[in-house]
């Protein structure tokens, strides 16, 4: 499916819980690299700006916009954990979000083909408990792609996972994107993680503070892994700013 580029701007939002402060007048836009991957300390306001960005918190002041030549259809998300119904089996759960947009018919065609796509055709009768955790967020992310929204939303969906299934999962995520384009942001606590996944980074420094780095990742496809002297480079430079030092 061909879509217009899609950006999300965030103009001097600020929002917060109570009386905690978590956005003062930040401003930032994102869609020109993607995906995009934000890290920060805990508190930073990560998940929240994604939150915002999708809609399901509003800011205290400020303002978000979109800027798409289509009508924007939504977002999807993918969480820390699959959140799948557990009484219905691993097709239902792809076609679920589908059908108030798509025939049943046309539903079960495209979540079939997501299925596919994430190498658990196999699985599609069975439920979810007799799925792997590995399987089961390989299922909830068929499920955001095959939504054809034009922002998928990303909070950590790989942290229970081990390494080697992490990386699996990034290069199946990318793949995926050249397959359903949408504008991907992600959130993640790892660095190694950030910069094989992202096209860009940015780190949120601790709230209020705002954005404390932001950098275009031009790394080559074999400099993607944990192994590349490249990325061990642009890493510890990461780590210096989540560790408050200059970059």
């Amino acid at each position: 499916m061909n879509r217009a580029p899609i950006s999300i701007r965030f103009h001097q939002l600020s929002f917060g819980f109570g009386e905690t402060l978590i956005f003062d007048r930040f401003s930032l836009e994102l869609g020109a690299e993607n995906p995009v991957v934000i890290l920060g300390p805990s508190g930073c306001g990560k998940t929240t700006l994604l939150r915002l960005g999708a809609g399901l918190l509003r800011p205290w002041s400020g303002k978000i916009s979109y800027t798409t030549g289509e009508v924007l259809m939504g977002c999807s998300f993918v969480f820390q954990e699959p959140r799948l119904l557990p009484w219905l089996r691993v097709l239902e759960n792809v076609m679920l979000p589908l059908q108030p947009r798509f025939s049943r018919e046309a539903a079960q065609t495209r979540a079939r083909q997501f299925l596919e796509l994430v190498s658990l055709s196999d699985k599609a009768h069975v439920y979810p408990e007799a799925l792997s955790g590995g399987q089961r967020q390989r299922v909830s992310i068929a499920r955001a792609f095959a939504y054809p929204a034009q922002i998928l939303f990303m909070d950590e969906p790989f942290q229970s996972l081990d390494i080697p299934l992490r990386i699996e999962l990034m290069e199946m995520i990318q793949g995926l994107l050249k397959v359903e384009p949408r504008l991907c942001i992600a959130v993640t606590h790892d660095p190694r993680e950030a910069l094989i996944l992202g096209k860009r980074i940015i780190i949120l420094g601790k709230a209020p503070r705002g954005v404390g780095f932001d950098e275009r990742i031009n790394l080559l496809p074999e400099e993607r892994g944990y192994a590349s002297a490249a990325q061990g480079e642009l890493e510890q430079r990461i780590l210096q700013v989540l560790q408050g030092e200059s970059p």
